[in-house]
């Protein structure tokens, strides 16, 4: 008897986690699924104005890392190519923001200055962060050291010092925003926070003061893959114009999926910047979920699409703004 009993617990409790997991998957996977296919083709957004941020007709052209594809990234260079071609434009500017040592905001995407740039070779180590040096320091580096254009060649490889024009060297967000603001007050920015933890910190709260200086925080939509950042920029900055954090982002898709009514109050975020379709269930790259944010007031922006199909749906089922390597290559397909 006592032997049985004892083989059957395990059994019991197997048996238990099953249906739980089978629950769980139908809650959580299948049914979102279902739901998300129901929402009513019928929203309308409820805004006499659409948010500054709302396409008007065709997507903006959102020029990732100032244009990756065409110039080494986050460097003054691209930001030159995208303001003053003759051959494209582009809405919005993205770009990505560091701490340096002696509390600098610089443009850089990585968390070390390996990839980009010289570093390596100048210190003789790996894992360079931009917290170990000073602005200086970081200016005599060439981020465009591993740059490749179209055609494979590198040429910016093995430039040294003075031989490294200053539209080359990691510029301070502040010139940054001087150089666009010298070409016109129209541009959008998408900002992202890298840091993490107090220097995250330190670094929303100077991003956030210069922004107020400039007059420029109604363009801006700041963004962070930190949670802690994202906390920190709801509690202490709550009117700032943000994206969502990355658990925002899941609970916000869960209500779409279930079709929930939100009120104003109850969304701390602009827009939403997310990439297309990369996930089976989560598939956030379709018209019915775009007509959801606008109907809650929230931008819809896809990150980073260089595919030129993916481009032309994407226009063509509303999204306001599409962050491409490319920006040059989606003007011709968009607006040519």
């Amino acid at each position: 008897m006592h032997t049985h009993a004892a083989a059957g617990i395990p059994l019991m409790i197997l048996l238990t986690l099953l249906v739980f997991i089978v629950i769980c998957l139908l809650v959580f996977v299948l049914w979102p699924i279902i739901a998300g296919l129901f929402v009513p083709k019928s929203l309308k957004n409820d805004y006499e104005n659409d948010p500054p941020l709302f396409a008007k007709g065709r997507a903006i052209i959102g020029a990732h890392r100032a244009g990756a594809g065409i110039a080494p990234e986050n460097t003054p260079m691209a930001f030159d190519i995208c303001l003053n071609s003759k051959d494209f434009e582009v809405g919005e500017l993205e770009f990505d923001l560091h701490l340096t040592k002696d509390g600098k905001l610089i443009l850089l995407h990585d968390d070390t200055l390996d990839r980009t740039t010289d570093a390596c070779e100048k210190y003789g180590r790996s894992k360079i962060l931009p917290g170990e040096l000073t602005y200086e320091e970081i200016r005599q580096l060439n981020p465009g050291e591993n740059f490749t254009d179209d055609s494979g060649k590198t040429p910016f490889k093995g430039l040294r010092g003075k031989d490294i024009p200053d539209s080359l060297r990691i510029p301070l967000l502040e010139d940054i925003i001087d150089m666009i603001e010298a070409h016109s007050n129209e541009y959008l920015y998408s900002i992202d926070i890298k840091d993490s933890g107090e220097r995250g910190r330190r670094a929303a709260n100077a991003l956030i003061r210069l922004i107020n200086e400039k007059g420029i925080a109604d363009r801006v939509i700041i963004a962070t893959f930190n949670n802690d950042i994202t906390k920190f920029l709801t509690k202490k900055h709550p009117g700032i114009q943000r994206s969502c954090g990355v658990m925002e982002g899941l609970l916000f898709y869960f209500c779409y999926a279930f079709n929930f009514k939100l009120e104003p109050g109850e969304i701390g975020f602009k827009a939403v910047q997310i990439p297309s379709n990369q996930y089976k269930v989560i598939r956030p790259g379709t018209e019915r979920f775009i007509r959801y944010c606008h109907k809650n007031g929230i931008a819809v922006q896809y990150w980073t699409i260089d595919d030129p199909a993916e481009i032309r749906r994407l226009n063509d089922i509303g999204a306001d703004c599409i962050i491409t390597n490319v920006p040059d290559k989606m003007y011709d397909m968009l607006y040519k």
